[in-house]
């Protein structure tokens, strides 16, 4: 018997910047949940491991995911189930952290099984954004 074939896969956002820190400063501000809050707002909870929850709210509303990987300082990727009209459609969110000396370039991709309307990309470059400026210790954008 043949095997079903995955499902289409598709790019929802694909964001990068670099940030004036080492991987493992961009890594906890990802991971530890005061820190999290502290740069995106009151409300996060994370439990970094596998099968910890993921949460924060972004300007698009409430992230609630599960974490899939988690390799620090630098992977972490986690399922973010977005309710749909006709069902609730797990996407996966996956941040890359690569050292460039004393800078850390920071990739970002969603993937979803099917094409959801909205500014995904802009998103993630606004989370990057927020990111940077919080780790940098300047002004944070809302992300």
């Amino acid at each position: 018997m043949a095997k079903p074939a995955p499902p289409h896969i598709v790019v929802l956002g694909d964001a990068r910047i670099t940030i004036n820190s080492f991987p493992a400063q961009v890594f906890e501000a990802l991971t530890d949940p005061e820190r999290l809050a502290a740069g995106w707002g009151e409300d996060a909870r994370v439990d970094a491991q596998i099968g910890g929850v993921y949460e924060t709210t972004l300007s698009v509303g409430r992230v609630e995911g599960t974490i899939t990987a988690i390799d620090g300082p630098r992977k972490v990727s986690f399922a973010w189930p977005i309710p749909q009209e006709d069902a609730t459609v797990v996407t996966s969110v996956v941040y890359e952290l690569n050292p460039r000396g004393p800078q850390t370039a920071v990739h970002v991709v969603q993937h979803s099984p099917k094409f959801l309307p909205g500014d995904w990309y802009g998103l993630w470059q606004s989370v990057l954004e927020a990111l940077k400026a919080y780790v940098e210790g300047t002004e944070p954008a809302a992300a």
